[in-house]
């Protein structure tokens, strides 16, 4: 065999090695990918429309013929009455309001394009819907929302809107002048903004029991959403699927078997007690009776370390009959759970 030939043999090897090590580096051995129904979905593509850039860009001396042109493309926002004077009032003071340009400039300067946004979307949609054939991918629109923190993405069927704003930077002077506090500014980041967009999607089809609403019931829906997480977006790491920090996503995972027999000792578990739903579910900077560096909502990741064994031991469940499921006492029992264990 000829020398140049030998090279050619070993850089195909090479790109062969290359592109295998590419395909599996993000995938997390602990989670078990649910059955896939045998459908052909054609695949969509996402194309954000970005309702900010058009609303800052309009002449405020000639608001009402500028709106006029926005409203075929972002009726989501204007509305149907959107010619009231109180609505014209509403978006002329919107758009003069100091914080409001602040926060719009600096969304401009992270975000002057959102390309890879559109192409990291349009992957996790199409994954989502080889689950739910039948959804069609949104119109995704982004917006300044004026920090709603609460709600950093709106989703329904037809629709998302995305608040850029709440995703500029955990160093950004902004939030914390506007007194939000560190442990929730340490999630907005660019980082966050699919596992948000997601999670938006997912409080749509987890179905639950109303009359269950124990602590396990709780913590079983928040593991629904974050193992949706690992479905539609496997190669997020986990820290921001959950809104820890690293160290902090460290801490939990070491201290599982402590948390779980808190729980237990506590008889936390299959109690509807609300003082110990809100302290194993409620977001804050830590959990009481755990150390200092523990984060809130340790019930949530336990749920989700549960769902996970569930979808191990479970015989062919697809994602859709595992937000389906409504019984999180069997969840717990087929998942053989054991804190600790991977």
């Amino acid at each position: 065999m000829s020398k140049i030939l030998l090279n050619k043999v070993f850089i195909l090897l090479t790109l062969i090695v290359v592109i295998a090590f590419q395909a599996c580096k993000n995938k997390n051995p602990e989670v078990a990918m649910p059955l896939q129904p045998e459908v052909n979905v054609p695949e969509g593509k996402i194309v954000i429309k970005r309702y900010e850039k058009a609303l800052f860009n309009l002449d405020k001396k000639h608001l009402r013929q500028g709106m006029a042109t926005l409203h075929p493309d972002f009726s989501y926002f204007l509305g149907n009455q959107w010619q009231d004077t109180m609505n014209i009032l509403r978006i002329y003071n919107f758009l003069n309001d100091p914080n409001i340009r602040e926060l719009y400039d600096l969304t401009i300067k992270k975000y002057p394009d959102v390309t890879s946004l559109e192409r990291d979307l349009t992957d996790a949609f199409n994954r989502f819907r080889l689950a739910y054939p039948e959804k069609a991918a949104p119109h995704v629109f982004t917006y300044v929302s004026g920090l709603d923190i609460d709600n950093p993405v709106y989703y329904s069927d037809t629709a998302m809107a995305i608040g850029l704003d709440i995703f500029l930077g955990s160093d950004i002077m902004a939030y914390p002048k506007a007194g939000i506090p560190k442990y929730k500014t340490d999630r907005f980041t660019p980082d966050h903004i699919l596992p948000q967009c997601m999670l938006s999607v997912s409080d749509n089809l987890i179905r639950y029991d109303e009359n269950s609403n124990t602590l396990l019931d709780q913590m079983i829906m928040a593991g629904k959403a974050l193992y949706f997480l690992d479905v539609t977006l496997p190669d997020v790491k986990d820290e921001f699927k959950i809104g820890y920090t690293f160290a902090q996503l460290d801490w939990t995972r070491n201290n599982e078997s402590n948390i779980w027999a808190f729980m237990i000792e506590n008889q936390l578990l299959f109690s509807s007690d609300p003082e110990g739903v809100t302290k194993m579910m409620t977001d804050a900077p830590f959990t009481s009776g755990f150390a200092a560096e523990s984060p809130g909502r340790l019930g949530a990741y336990l749920g989700w370390m549960i769902v996970r064994a569930y979808m191990k031991e479970a015989d062919d469940i697809t994602l859709k009959q595992l937000m389906e499921e409504t019984e999180a006492q069997q969840i717990l029992k087929i998942s053989k759970f054991k804190p600790g264990k991977r």
